[in-house]
């Protein structure tokens, strides 16, 4: 599972991302404030709808599974 690093998010507009990546405001909020975690496949989307040139590390960090 990923989490996310809370302070690369800062400057995102949180209803647009979750627009773009098919969730709720809710859970896209809970992600960003490190209260869920979430898969591989959705830290891709949400990290290539901020920034189609950056990579999941940049943003989230895998925890051990």
């Amino acid at each position: 599972m990923y989490e996310a690093k809370k302070e690369m998010f800062n400057n995102i507009n949180q209803t647009i991302i979750a627009s773009i990546v098919g969730i709720r405001f809710e859970t896209l909020n809970r992600i960003i404030n490190q209260k869920q975690t979430t898969n591989k496949t959705t830290a891709y989307c949400i990290v290539k709808a901020i920034d189609p040139n950056a990579e999941i590390e940049e943003y989230f960090k895998r925890n051990g599974e």
